[in-house]
């Protein structure tokens, strides 16, 4: 009702709403290699993987992907799952390389480099747009307005 109303009000005014200004994000999913044989995971398993405190998973050494710091995927993924906005990564990061502790995750340019990284490593685990799964990878969360759902 209140986007109808908004409408009517822009209408009103003579303003017309470009297509973007309600566009719905597309949904963020996890991704593992096809032979994972994890079928769903939560923040509190993906946390410690992507924060590399956690190495081995489902039987496996795991490798975590993840995409440049600036990018907007990155940061939806961050504060979801790390809760972390983007100044607190970098110095979680920070932190760790003073006290010694395991490197980041592996970074990768751009959506389609974590598929391939993803679907050639049996370890792989990274983040792409629900958009963009292919069948290299297998979806085993989501995220959806900020919280991490099952997939």
């Amino acid at each position: 009702m209140k986007r109808y109303s908004l409408l009517l009000l822009l209408a009103l005014l003579g303003m017309t709403p470009s297509a973007s200004s309600f566009a719905v994000e597309d949904e963020i999913v996890i991704v593992v290699n096809q032979t994972n044989p994890a079928r769903a995971a939560s923040r509190d398993t993906l946390r410690p993987i992507f924060q590399t405190t956690r190495t081995e998973w489902s039987g496996r050494s795991v490798m975590p992907v993840n995409l440049p710091e600036d990018s907007p995927l990155r940061k939806r993924f961050d504060m979801a799952v790390l809760g972390l906005d983007p100044d607190g990564v970098a110095r979680y990061w920070i932190d760790r390389k003073i006290r010694g502790g395991e490197r980041p995750p592996r970074k990768v340019a751009s959506p389609n480099a974590v598929l391939r990284a993803v679907g050639e490593e049996a370890g792989g685990i990274g983040y792409i747009l629900a958009s963009d799964v292919n069948p290299t990878v297998k979806v085993i969360a989501r995220i959806r307005d900020g919280q991490v759902l099952p997939p």
